[in-house]
């Protein structure tokens, strides 16, 4: 069992995803939607934000960026220098330190072989620019217009 199918494995994990800093998902542990592409891009700017604050603050950078709701929580993990992003969702009832332990020892197995296999599977264009941060805010805006209003 590799890395990616030890946490999608989880029994308190709901979803897994690994993303890079180009706005591609690379795997999924659930099936895609074509809205899921523009996820992508929102990793990096979620974790722009939370870098900015923390040296704003004064602290280390920052290893993860956790989002909780009524119903979960959605951690990102920035790896090899924010070139990738593992997501991991969970229930909100799941045992959220004893969790992030074991995330964290999968994480630390992880080489920088593990992730460039992806890499080369999807396939990454040499004159692929990196988004600056106007066009990740810019992607956040159009995926928040095209959502439905509950």
């Amino acid at each position: 069992m590799d890395w990616f199918e030890r946490l999608a494995g989880n029994q308190y994990v709901e979803m897994v995803l690994l993303s890079n800093n180009q706005g591609r998902i690379l795997r999924s542990s659930r099936p895609m939607r074509s809205s899921d592409e523009l996820i992508a891009s929102m990793f990096q700017t979620a974790e722009v934000l939370a870098q900015t604050l923390a040296e704003e603050f004064g602290l280390d950078a920052a290893e993860m960026v956790q989002l909780s709701t009524q119903r979960g929580h959605l951690m990102l993990f920035p790896l090899e220098r924010s070139t990738y992003y593992v997501i991991v969702v969970a229930d909100r009832s799941a045992p959220y330190l004893l969790l992030l332990v074991e995330i964290g020892r999968v994480l630390k197995t992880i080489t920088s072989d593990d992730l460039a296999v992806y890499g080369q599977m999807v396939g990454q264009p040499d004159d692929l620019a990196e988004l600056d941060a106007a066009e990740l805010i810019e992607a956040v805006r159009e995926w928040l217009q095209q959502r439905p209003l509950d």
